[in-house]
């Protein structure tokens, strides 16, 4: 099966403005022990990684990882200038410190677009969707036919719903399935069922199947199954896709445990549908 994965992170610690989380950052979001991320992931990495599954990586997409939010214009032209040429790497998914004043972000932001294979945007924190700022973003998004890669929460999902209604022309990629914050809590997974289906009712809204090893702290088929099934359910095979997450999610286990996890869970799909999932969909949605 070939496989084109829409969420991978390579980084270098020689890059002065790349700062991994801090436990203190990984234990309020509940991923355990991040010590395993502190190291260098690239390319090289990735390929050794996906080399132990029965797959064939065709392309990916690349997503920002700094936490030094200013830094996301040296992290995209870092990615940009050292995979150059290499066929792999298909799509960048830069991002702005939303509370910079305008011009500044602006220019950020313009900066990153020089980059060919830049796709769009995700803001990790800073931006309240139900502000008008959100909906300025929303505009340069549009106007650049760029991607939104959301990240939200469910207590975020409905003000970000909105914001997707309200500006129909940016394609929304929900990342990680809106990465459960307390996946054994029962109120907790309620509300986030009640967000991804308010999320899912917005057509221009997809999903990212990946992340919920860093709530689950495992690939256990039958822990992230109705996780999954849910968001196959609420955004449909044509608006959801498959992603690895790597190094991040590789805290919790291997490139082909997570794989065989996936194959799994859509034994039962139709071979069209499964080819949607784990490489048209990404393939249509970023442009590659």
């Amino acid at each position: 099966m070939r496989f084109v994965d829409p969420h991978v992170h390579w980084w270098d610690r020689a890059n002065p403005r790349f700062v991994t989380a801090t436990q203190e950052q990984a234990d309020a979001f509940g991923m355990g022990d991040v010590s395993g991320m502190d190291r260098d992931y690239g390319r090289d990495e990735y390929l050794a990684d996906a080399a132990t599954a029965t797959v064939e990586v065709e392309k990916v997409v690349w997503v920002t990882a700094t936490l030094d939010f200013g830094g996301q214009v040296g992290e995209v032209e870092w990615i940009d200038r050292t995979t150059a040429g290499a066929p792999l790497l298909a799509a960048i998914v830069g991002g702005i410190d939303p509370t910079l004043p305008v011009a500044e972000w602006q220019a950020a932001f313009d900066a990153q677009a020089r980059a060919e294979r830049f796709r769009g945007i995700r803001i990790l924190a800073g931006l309240d969707h139900a502000s008008p700022l959100a909906d300025e973003v929303m505009r340069v998004l549009a106007d650049r036919g760029c991607v939104y890669d959301l990240v939200a929460h469910h207590e975020t999902m409905g003000d970000a719903a909105r914001l997707a209604e309200r500006h129909p022309r940016v394609p929304f990629v929900l990342e990680h399935m809106g990465w459960p914050q307390r996946p054994d809590d029962p109120d907790d997974v309620a509300a986030w069922r009640v967000g991804i289906d308010r999320l899912a009712a917005v057509e221009t809204v997809a999903c990212k199947l990946s992340g919920l090893a860093m709530s689950l702290h495992s690939f256990d088929a039958e822990a992230q199954r109705p996780f999954i099934e849910h968001c196959l359910a609420a955004f449909g095979v044509e608006r959801c896709m498959f992603a690895s997450n790597f190094p991040v999610d590789a805290l919790y286990g291997g490139f082909a445990e997570m794989f065989a996890l996936y194959e799994s869970l859509t034994d039962g799909l139709p071979e069209a549908d499964r080819e949607a999932l784990f490489a048209g969909n990404a393939e249509r949605i970023y442009g590659i």
